[in-house]
């Protein structure tokens, strides 16, 4: 029995010694990995809180990881008439429908379109007002004014080179095509009983160009 004891003993060590350092690697790794996934957030939410309604803050990135990176190349592409795209995970649909302001909606497939699931709605109209984004976003008709307890404070950023304004947490968006002609109004429209998709607005609103005469 202690030969078979100590032949146990002396296998765990030779392959604790033979593995010793790749055990090493893989540690080190996933001691780095964590830091970067702490780090990341806490620095996104100390420039949130020393900034100022209506300040520049950059809106932070969803995906820092290889897994993250694997994921994308299943994203679908939406091309819209009106010169932008954006791209979306494929468990969700899109439909359209028009009448002076053209709704772009994204809800899950498996779900049926009542207004009690969880949608990302992004809104077309024209920019009749001539406004910048910030313009209309404070002015009277987009009814952040009225109701910013609810919103929060809102920061100024660019996205694909425009300049664009969202409110805290990302989940409404406000940018302008590159002629200035139309209006985008991107929003989590989840009613109080379902889950916001707020890893499915960053896809959106991270993926967002524009095609532009200018640009060609």
């Amino acid at each position: 029995m202690k030969k078979i004891h100590d032949s146990i003993r002396w296998f765990r060590s030779s392959i604790f010694a033979e593995y010793l350092p790749l055990l090493l690697v893989v540690v080190g790794l996933i001691g780095s990995f964590y830091i970067i996934a702490q780090l990341v957030p806490d620095k996104a939410e100390n420039v949130k809180e020393e900034a100022q309604s209506g300040d520049y803050v950059p809106i932070p990135s969803i995906g820092i990881s290889e897994s993250y990176a694997e994921y994308t190349k299943t994203f679908q592409t939406y091309e819209s008439d009106f010169g932008f795209s954006f791209k979306y995970p494929p468990h969700l649909k899109v439909f359209k429908f028009c009448d002076s302001t053209c709704w772009i909606v994204l809800s899950a497939k498996d779900e049926s379109e009542s207004d009690d699931n969880s949608k990302i709605i992004v809104s077309v109209a024209e920019n009749d007002e001539q406004m910048s984004a910030e313009e209309w976003l404070l002015g009277p008709f987009s009814g952040y004014s009225q109701s910013k307890d609810d919103y929060g404070n809102y920061y100024k950023t660019h996205i694909d080179g425009q300049e664009a304004v969202y409110t805290d947490g990302g989940m409404w968006t406000i940018v302008n095509t590159p002629d200035n002609k139309y209006r985008l109004s991107i929003a989590d429209l989840s009613p109080g009983n379902a889950m916001p998709l707020f890893s499915e607005m960053g896809i959106v609103i991270e993926s967002l160009s524009f095609v532009s005469s200018e640009r060609e």
